[in-house]
């Protein structure tokens, strides 16, 4: 597999505009349907002399078997031995907030060792099911539309039907209860001005919870932030840059047993480019909002422990040159978790690997363990020592499938 390292590109931020996830809605078989990745069969592999990811340090040098889709003990029948001296076992990451489109975003983002997906909006349910269940290609879980208010930014910036924006007099239990009827596995609620009011969100939240499944808010301001809390919410969704979050309301997302997906990158992406920060806001100023203001609140959210969980907002290309790309935009976040935020390269791994497969309620995969599904990626530098060597890769496993790549 090429050295991703080498991979450079120009990243767009959307936290404030997740109506561009509803481009290419239209459905239909074209040719990014078709897949052009390889991937080899389950067998019985031992790695040997590989040194492995514990969660917090790297093992001294030793052998760990895949037998098909899972990490097994090693005895007899095994169809390939792999050397692993020199090299680093981590398990497969999850992006906890991506957009895909098509089969071959699926093939791209899996390219990066990302073997988990959850996608935060779906729009064409028939579209979104033709990525589930690819073998060799990462594991695909969907909210479906998300509840989006009548009068609000996001109802004007994709075509949602009317029946699926939420008013005043909406039924929260038949708005959820349709969601799911679709095979959404969670379900998501959009806060924002215009959005659903507090007591729906508190509504939206309690049927979901009563079908025992999970709802995720996209909340990207203080006030969206405090209603996403107080409705108990599962996942809150990026981070509020107009200002900074009180310690009390941290613990409040500590005691509500709430997890957030801070979507650092695509925010640094657009206070860093002037272009970008037109392209999505247009010509309203940025009031009190800045990049310092993310930075702080994400901090005080890690000093109070509520659990960070790395995802990315990747939408893919929207116009030429603009692009927020699959894959490598996760290996930034890692990246941002450390530089920025003080996190330990072992932290990082653990917010796209344990953490999220803890919160996510996936608990067959993200650590490396007899019994686990065999997602791994083998590096041939060691990323506790430099986060970024996390794109060092040289072998990729999902459910025991070796990913064989794409044509050049």
């Amino acid at each position: 597999m090429k050295n991703l390292l080498l991979v450079s590109l120009v990243t767009l931020p959307s936290s404030w505009a997740c109506g561009f996830h509803s481009v290419s809605h239209t459905s239909g078989v074209s040719g990014t349907d078709v897949r052009r990745s390889t991937s080899s069969p389950q067998g019985k592999i031992a790695i040997e002399n590989v040194r492995v990811f514990n969660g917090r340090s790297m093992s001294r040098a030793r052998t760990v078997c895949i037998d098909k889709d899972r990490i097994s003990s090693c005895h007899d029948n095994v169809t390939e031995v792999i050397d692993g001296s020199g090299r680093f076992l981590i398990p497969g990451l999850i992006d906890s907030h991506v957009h895909l489109q098509t089969v071959r975003d699926l093939e791209t983002i899996t390219s990066y060792g990302i073997t988990t997906v959850f996608n935060m909006a779906c729009y064409n349910y028939t579209d979104c099911d033709l990525l589930r269940n690819h073998e060799g290609l990462a594991d695909f879980y969907r909210a479906g539309i998300p509840a989006i208010g009548a009068t609000s930014k996001h109802a004007h910036l994709g075509p949602i039907p009317p029946e699926e924006l939420i008013g005043p007099d909406s039924d929260p239990v038949e708005m959820v209860n349709r969601a799911l009827g679709n095979h959404s596995d969670y379900y998501k609620i959009t806060v924002e001005i215009g959005g659903p009011s507090q007591t729906m969100q508190g509504q939206l939240v309690k049927a979901a919870h009563a079908r025992n499944v999970q709802t995720m808010s996209h909340a990207s301001d203080i006030e969206s932030y405090r209603q996403a809390i107080m409705s108990q919410s599962d996942g809150l969704q990026h981070t509020p840059d107009d200002g900074n979050l009180t310690e009390s309301s941290c613990k409040n997302i500590v005691r509500n047993g709430q997890f957030v997906t801070p979507t650092m990158t695509i925010h640094k992406a657009m206070w860093t480019n002037p272009v970008i920060m037109k392209f999505l806001r247009g010509s309203n100023s940025p009031g009190n909002s800045s990049w310092s203001n993310v930075v702080a609140n994400i901090r005080t959210m890690y000093q109070a422990d509520v659990p960070l969980l790395a995802g990315t907002d990747a939408v893919g290309t929207i116009i030429p040159n603009i692009t927020l790309p699959y894959g490598l935009t996760l290996h930034q976040e890692l990246q941002q978790f450390v530089v920025e935020i003080g996190m330990s390269p072992a932290e990082a791994i653990n917010a796209a690997t344990t953490v999220p497969a803890r919160y996510h309620r996936v608990r067959d995969r993200g650590i490396i363990a007899p019994g686990m599904r065999a997602d791994l990626i083998l590096l041939r530098s060691n990323p506790l020592v430099n986060i970024s060597n996390t794109l060092d890769i040289e072998r990729i496993w999902v459910a025991g499938r070796g990913f064989g790549g794409m044509p050049e």
